[in-house]
């Protein structure tokens, strides 16, 4: 008793301020369900309704995650300002926003937003008299759609929230400050070496833009983390969703739940980057089930999380058999330069390394068979499947590098070769992602859309989608949800852009 006392009269140091890991968390994960429940609205279901579930999920996701360790400490408020300050200001440089350039795919993209924010939902496109409607990854466009005419500004805003959380939740993967600094230096620069296949095509009198300098392979490539944030945020921001969390889940901060939820959940934003997380999923599921490392909360939010998304995982499936998936005929010396200069100068050093966490091992093993297995495949168009796909692996290699090069630099003595390689080899890289922005700043803003996305399709310059990639035959849709209104292109004008739209040289 009277040591019980003592400890209520002695000053007590105050709790370190900031956000729990299991705040941020609970709030990236019920951003992504409340996508899904949005996409029941754009449906038809009345917004109380909508707003209902929506709560209901979020609680049910806050109170099933809380399995963090209480003693982790939490991020600084400071931190996340300075995270949501770099996360603005790396989608607005990829032209979200409209106050920089934006590349050619968001030709479309921009169309897709301008109809969902000005149609009422749900909604049909009049194809040559047959009513089509989107089906398609809508996560990123559903909540920016619902602010109407603000609706640019709210998906940038609405990105770099969850860029922000990713940021706050991957501090915990690094141990202090300087080894977070060099984690996200190392991330923000990470790409292969392009710079280097575009100097030996150029040499070899094939000559390669040196503005846009990634498609260098002749159909093969892996995107740097900065292409991947100004091209396809929707795809980057769902591989990275799964990468973190299945970190944090490896190095024994989070729960196996936290991952085995996000998956279902972000396949609204992309089932391609799904497609990268499946073989860590299946990895981390024998492992907790051979160690027997889950608990109750565990299998409850994981099951959560697929009822939640499980309307939107049916709706991705619609007619979805046209985008098509098969092997694609290589050219090995094709190959051997992609994975040469790609992939193996960023596995190789941390698979010969001693020091490395033994449970570092079958993580790198499965991203080296990964990325030198994707160019062998196709789905949808081009080297769709290898860029979207590959997200997830290359995220978990960024970090994995940035990880080795602490290890070396605090080594006792330092590991200087080991410094200077993984030096060169970021360099090398950062080329890559420095073109990007240089021509986000050198081309003006790239113009608003004035016609649908009907009205683009034939209109787009220097990217040809597919067309179903995006749209499928109403008739294709359950009975139940067949009488939608054909609202959207049905007064497009002659020219749906005031302007000429910048495409990247080399394309």
């Amino acid at each position: 008793m009277t040591e019980a006392v003592a400890a209520i009269a002695v000053p007590q140091p105050a709790a370190r301020a900031g956000v729990s890991i299991r705040s941020l968390a609970a709030t990236l994960l019920g951003l992504f369900a409340l996508d899904n429940l949005v996409l029941l609205h754009f449906w038809g279901l009345s917004l109380p309704v909508t707003v209902g579930l929506a709560t209901a999920a979020g609680a049910g996701i806050w109170g099933l995650s809380g399995t963090f360790s209480q003693e982790r400490a939490r991020v600084p408020t400071g931190t996340i300002a300075l995270a949501f300050a770099i996360s603005l200001l790396v989608y607005a440089l990829g032209g979200e926003g409209r106050f920089f350039y934006a590349n050619t795919d968001w030709q479309i993209r921009d169309a897709v937003l301008r109809d969902m924010a000005t149609n009422p939902w749900p909604y049909a496109y009049d194809i040559k008299g047959v009513a089509h409607f989107l089906r398609a990854p809508l996560g990123t466009y559903l909540l920016p759609a619902m602010f109407g005419a603000g609706a640019e500004i709210a998906m940038l805003l609405s990105n770099a929230l969850r860029l922000t959380l990713l940021l706050a939740l991957g501090w915990h993967l690094f141990q202090n400050t300087r080894e977070r600094a060099i984690g996200l230096a190392v991330f923000l620069l990470f790409s292969g070496w392009d710079i280097v296949g575009t100097a030996l095509y150029s040499a070899l009198g094939l000559h390669r833009s040196w503005d846009h300098i990634e498609p260098w392979n002749l159909g093969y490539q892996y995107s740097s983390h900065i292409t991947q944030a100004f091209w396809v945020p929707q795809h980057a921001i769902a591989g990275w969703t799964c990468t973190v969390t299945f970190l944090l889940w490896r190095r024994g901060i989070a729960p196996i739940g936290l991952f085995a939820a996000s998956i279902p959940l972000v396949a609204i934003w992309s089932p391609l980057a799904i497609m990268g997380a499946v073989p860590f999923a299946l990895l981390a599921g024998w492992d907790v089930l051979r160690r027997r490392a889950f608990y109750l909360n565990d299998v409850a939010l994981a099951a959560l999380a697929i009822l939640i998304a499980l309307p939107a995982l049916l709706y991705l499936q619609i007619d979805a058999d046209k985008v098509g998936m098969h092997l694609l005929g290589t050219y090995p010396p094709q190959w051997l330069a992609c994975v040469a200069l790609e992939v193996l100068p960023f596995t190789v050093p941390l698979l010969r390394e001693r020091e490395s966490a033994a449970k570092d091992k079958p993580v790198l093993r499965m991203i080296q068979f990964l990325l030198l297995a994707m160019p062998l495949v196709q789905v949808g168009v081009s080297a769709d499947f290898q860029m979207r796909a590959s997200i997830m692996p290359l995220a978990l290699l960024a970090i994995l590098f940035a990880q080795w090069i602490c290890r070396a630099i605090e080594a006792k003595p330092a590991r200087t070769a080991a410094v200077t390689y993984a030096a060169v080899a970021i360099a090398l890289g950062s080329v890559t992602p420095f073109l990007e922005v240089r021509r986000a700043l050198v081309d003006g803003p790239s113009p608003r859309p004035l016609c649908s996305l009907v009205g683009v399709w034939d209109k787009q310059d220097a990217e040809v989608v597919p067309f179903a990639t995006y749209l499928a035959p109403v008739s294709k849709l359950p009975a139940a949800l067949r009488n939608v209104p054909v609202t959207a292109g049905k007064s497009d004008p002659g020219k749906c852009w005031d302007r000429k739209w910048v495409t990247p040289i080399g394309l």
